[in-house]
């Protein structure tokens, strides 16, 4: 059985506080009183310690007036050393999915299969942060939904079991800023061609990448997730806006600048924070930008060999059920995993000088069905290794369902 804390057993330099149970408590209500003052992060855990410390049996019975000892270990919760891994391989998981069964399950299977990373949403597209903030925008605007209760706790839990916790942190495409700040947006230039466009409303979901405050506040928010604990930074959306009524804004980007200086310019701007205090920063490129075509390259801003200095690891999103129609002579992409994905990281691979830079993404979802063949991601991950990559890969499925992932794995472990 897996002890997923530093209390499981009893130790002899545990601390402990004494509390008497009034009417109307049991176990979990007087647990949840006292878990910010336990390294454990898991409330049914933390009310298991309560039970065993006081000899209670599986009744769950407390009564009025007694006297319980609440084992805290202490009532500070120190930060555990940052890891790094040369070998990264792992999954996203959103952070409804931060459920204790989803993580108790997650490091069993990592245990037997050699994972070692932990992608977590800090933050979303809308503007949501997923931890106590106390960032003054962030409050002022409702944004805090702390479902990371505690990620210090989350960060030595994972660091336990010799895994990185990875912050995946999105950059400018945020909604709720973006309906709350007009002036932080870019400025829709009309067509003067087209005859409707006055009647035309858009809703806007992007800030301008070019904005100075717009760029404070995201730095602000890195630094206040780093401090949290996390091992690695990952920039997802650090691009601009590629809908169609938004690639000719107004961004105010000066006549000597340009959309990759722009972006260059504030990656390199985090990778001087992650380098300060000792933590990894990556960014996510979607699969068709990893091609590296001048107009993609042009729209997005995203210039890998420019920005390559200043990451530690790039994450292509490489999902061949995502491209469309026809592609390279193939009429069904999706059916297509080890073709797209050898052919998208060879590219790659020639594209970036330090190649160890590389982990992609892979599918482990369908745009087009509800499970996933074990046998599709297999083939995804011989891909990789086929391309030369040696670093690693992770796997994205936005619900949390990775039974074919470890499937998968499994095959590749025998």
């Amino acid at each position: 059985m897996l002890c997923f804390n530093t209390l499981c057993a009893e130790r002899e330099d545990s601390s402990f506080i004494e509390h008497k149970v009034r009417p109307g408590e049991n176990l979990y209500k007087i647990a949840r009183k006292y878990i910010d003052q336990s390294p454990t992060l898991f409330l049914g855990e933390f009310v298991e310690q309560i039970k065993s410390a006081n000899g209670i049996s599986d009744s769950n019975i407390i009564h009025i007036d007694q006297v319980l000892l609440i084992p805290t270990g202490g009532s500070d919760i120190i930060a555990s050393e940052v890891i790094h891994h040369d070998y990264l391989c792992g999954i996203y998981l959103n952070t409804y999915s931060l459920t204790e069964n989803n993580i108790q399950r997650i490091i069993s299977k990592y245990d037997s299969l050699g994972c070692n990373a932990l992608v977590v949403d800090f933050s979303n597209v809308i503007g949501t942060l997923f931890y106590s903030s106390r960032n003054t925008i962030a409050r002022t605007n409702g944004l805090i939904t702390p479902i990371i209760s505690h990620p210090q706790k989350l960060a030595n839990l994972l660091h336990q079991y010799d895994i990185e916790l990875i912050a995946r942190v999105t950059m400018f495409k945020d909604t709720t800023l973006a309906y709350n700040y007009p002036e932080w947006r870019p400025v829709i230039i009309p067509d003067s061609t087209d005859t409707l466009a006055s009647e035309k409303k858009y809703e806007e979901h992007w800030l301008n990448p070019n904005n100075r405050e717009v760029q404070k506040y995201k730095l602000d928010i890195i630094k206040e997730i780093i401090s949290l604990g996390v091992d690695e930074i990952q920039l997802d959306y650090v691009r601009f806006p590629t809908e169609g009524h938004l690639l000719d804004a107004d961004f105010g980007i000066p006549d000597s600048m340009t959309k990759q200086g722009v972006i260059t310019d504030f990656i390199s701007k985090v990778y001087e924070i992650t380098q300060q205090e000792g933590v990894k920063l990556s960014a996510d490129i979607f699969g068709i930008v990893a091609l590296q075509h001048p107009e993609d390259v042009q729209n997005t801003g995203q210039d890998i060999r420019r920005i390559m200095p200043y990451l530690d690891r790039i994450h292509p999103m490489i999902y061949p059920s995502h491209f469309y129609g026809e592609f390279w002579g193939k009429s069904y992409p999706g059916k297509e995993p080890y073709y797209f994905i050898y052919r998208i990281c060879s590219v790659l691979r020639d594209e970036i000088e330090d190649e160890n830079k590389i982990i992609p993404y892979l599918e482990s979802f369908s745009l087009y069905h509800n499970s996933v063949d074990p046998f599709m991601i297999s083939a995804q991950i011989q891909a990789v290794k086929d391309a030369g990559l040696d670093a690693g890969f992770l796997f994205w499925n936005a619900g949390a369902n990775y039974n074919s992932t470890w499937e998968a794995l499994e095959d590749f472990q025998k």
